[in-house]
């Protein structure tokens, strides 16, 4: 089997079944296609009548056929019918993941009176975006010469992926824009039957026989996907195809585990999952098997320690700190990591101290543990940035291995080392509070897996200002963060420069404060988990302060300031979900310029909803001798598991939050001696 975007190891007699060769479809792709004389001069969109700029055709064709690489061929064409159309569509972004390859990508623009203007090659780039549920992707971009409403944009690329195959890959039914045909042509990998696939949120959809072995899978006239603030993650409420195939597998060659068949039927939940575990006890019973060197070890370790949370902390910290993992190593490519020794027992990690993949430190983590006595499994877990998991869901490509759980009395904790980046006693917030899959080398069962506190997710920060009598405010900056913030910057940004980092942070305050000058910029303890990623910089912010008069009026919750309410929309299509629970601490010091006396010092009531869900309390204080305003602030969100809310909450929800918007605007007014 093929799968996306590995690949399995097949027979020799299954290669056999498949031939690649050159379709005279692909053709098509290498030449503009003509546009219609109706498209040119067409006026008014069709799906939406609202809609600022429409996708005329939306064409994708897979082809795994290849017994090597999977090939995509995109085709889209997009109609610009407004002001704001042009403004949003001046640059295109076509987002791509890791190991993948665009090729071939050309675009060029049709006017309004059919002459074209190609878009030269040097003119496409590669940048970052991010969308708005938070998660950065890279992006091939380019930008479109004098759009303006009317035009017609097209572009074409190849996708290619190294090594893959489509099973598994993910089909968007619905896109950010109106599309009038939404085509998808699919050639699977060794037979000629109808595709194999699972439909998420769409009811009647199938593939038809198409030409040359394809399959074609068609929607017309499909609405804009219209992306809310704190919605669920996209596979829980975009349409989409996830495409499958039977498998014929050989498991756990590897760990010792021989020729394995397994009978996976969808509608059966528990015989399902358990052919899954059946596959994955073999894994177990390879890094749990008995070694005198990992007993030995493992006591070494541990000695000094008296309860199992201390030996399973040293545990840890031996196999995050003392194994090399050269996943991390950015000197080290992934050719080179896939020619290095193979792992025959889990010993050979400890041997060598150092790990090709992060999962040999997560088994050797799980070797030690069970080699004192401990229940130790593997935890599979499904991902809250993708999708809300539950068992009935009978599809195990919606789960990943997400840590090592170790048994303590009537619960079991979750364990990480294989990324260096994530504390003993933390997983990261896409696995919190989600079922897990927990299978040993005999058996599995289902658990929940735990989440940490708002109080444990804290951003702490503190600010030293001098405001200027012309309203300038300029001072220095420390922010920590801590639990799952900290988790999420090191994720984020291990692999990149300092450069990288110091701009994230710069722009997380420029984009709020456009005019605000941020200097000696640094970020700390990148790898240092047990302690906050620690940042700090300079900050110049000109009329922070607005004059009137004789008077100043300053708003002192600087973190706050000119961030937009959370929610502006007067109604609600989809659900409301916050990633975790956090809280904010702020310690905020502003001395007065020369000449001006604090007019008024109050500060708004504190607030906490009924739920206990959320509160904000502000003090705002004043040192006379220093002539220093003094503001803190405390704030917390997802108490009591307030974490998702049905859309007829949202009006409540979106009050609440007004509340808290409305308490960080609150300003203070200061008057001339």
């Amino acid at each position: 089997m093929k799968s996306f975007p590995c690949r399995m190891l097949l027979t020799p007699g299954i290669f056999a079944l498949v031939f690649a060769f050159v379709l005279p479809a692909i053709g098509q792709y290498k030449e503009w296609r003509p546009v219609s004389p109706e498209d040119v001069a067409s006026a008014k969109p069709v799906v939406d009548a609202d809609a600022d700029a429409e996708a005329l055709f939306w064409e994708m064709r897979i082809d795994d056929s290849s017994s090597d690489d999977l090939d995509m061929w995109h085709y889209v064409r997009v109609k610009i019918f407004t002001e704001r159309g042009r403004e949003k569509y001046s640059k295109f972004d076509i987002p791509y993941a890791k190991g993948t390859k665009i090729r071939n990508l050309a675009a060029r623009v049709i006017k309004a009176d059919g002459s074209i203007v190609e878009i030269p090659e040097k003119e496409i780039f590669d940048r970052e975006i991010i969308r708005t549920s938070g998660v950065k992707v890279k992006a091939k971009s380019f930008a479109v010469p004098n759009i303006e409403p009317g035009v017609i944009v097209e572009y074409k690329y190849k996708e290619a992926v190294d090594e893959a195959g489509a099973s598994g890959m993910r089909l968007p039914l619905q896109r950010d824009i109106p599309v009038r045909d939404l085509v998808y042509f699919y050639k699977p990998y060794g037979t000629k039957d109808e595709p194999q696939y699972q439909a998420y949120n769409i009811k009647d959809f199938r593939f038809s026989k198409d030409q040359k072995g394809f399959w074609m899978a068609k929607r017309t006239n499909v609405p804009a996907f219209k992306e809310e603030p704190q919605m669920p993650p996209e596979d829980t409420v975009r349409p989409w195809l996830l495409l499958t195939s039977t498998r014929v597998q050989i498991t756990n060659i590897s760990f010792g585990g021989g020729i394995s068949f397994v009978i996976k039927d969808p509608s059966n939940v528990r015989g399902y999952w358990g052919a899954f575990a059946g596959e994955k006890a073999g894994i177990v019973r390879f890094f749990t098997k008995k070694d005198k060197k990992i007993t030995a070890a493992a006591e070494q370790i541990t000695a000094g320690a008296t309860t199992q949370t201390e030996k399973l902390r040293k545990l840890y910290d031996f196999c995050q700190t003392e194994i090399k993992n050269l996943y991390y190593d950015p000197n080290i490519s992934e050719e080179q990591r896939l020619k290095m020794k193979p792992v025959k027992e889990i010993g050979d990690v400890l041997e060598r101290k150092e790990a090709s993949r992060p999962l040999y430190v997560d088994y050797l983590f799980g070797a030690l543990a069970n080699a004192l006595g401990m229940e130790v499994r593997i935890a599979y877990a499904g991902n809250k940035a993708n999708m809300f998991f539950n068992p009935n869901m009978t599809n195990e490509r919606l789960l990943h291995l997400a840590a090592i759980a170790v048994r303590e009395g009537d619960t079991f904790t979750y364990h990480n080392p294989g990324d260096p980046f994530t504390p003993f006693g933390t997983i990261p917030w896409h696995d919190e509070g989600s079922y897990a899959l927990l299978v040993s080398a005999e058996n599995f069962l289902w658990h929940n897996t735990p989440s940490l506190k708002h109080s444990e997710n804290l951003y702490r920060r503190s600010g030293k200002f001098k405001l200027l009598e012309d309203g300038t405010l300029e001072g220095e900056v420390s922010v920590e963060l801590h639990g799952q913030p900290a988790l999420t910057f090191r994720q984020s940004y291990w692999d990149e420069t300092e450069d990288k980092r110091t701009e994230a942070v710069t722009n997380g305050v420029t984009s709020r404060m456009s005019s605000a000058e941020v200097t000696l910029v640094s970020v700390e303890n990148m790898r240092e988990v047990s302690k906050p990623v620690l940042q700090r910089y300079k900050v110049r912010v000109p009329n922070y302060a607005q004059k009137t008069g004789r008077r100043l009026f300053i708003t002192p919750g600087f973190f706050e300031h000119g961030i937009p309410p959370v929610f502006s929309a007067s109604s609600r299509q989809y659900e409301i979900f916050f990633p975790y629970p956090w809280s904010e601490n702020d310690s905020i010091e502003i001395q007065l310029p020369a000449g001006y006396s604090l007019d008024n010092a109050d500060a708004p009531q504190p607030f906490s909803d009924p739920g206990k869900i959320s509160s904000l309390a502000i003090n705002v204080r004043y040192n006379t001798g220093t002539r220093t305003l003094l503001y803190e602030r405390k704030f917390h969100f997802g108490a009591n598991d307030g974490l998702s809310f049905e859309v007829k909450n949202y009006d409540p929800l979106k009050n609440i939050f007004d509340i808290y918007h409305k308490m960080d605007s609150h300003s203070i007014s200061l008057k001339q001696d």
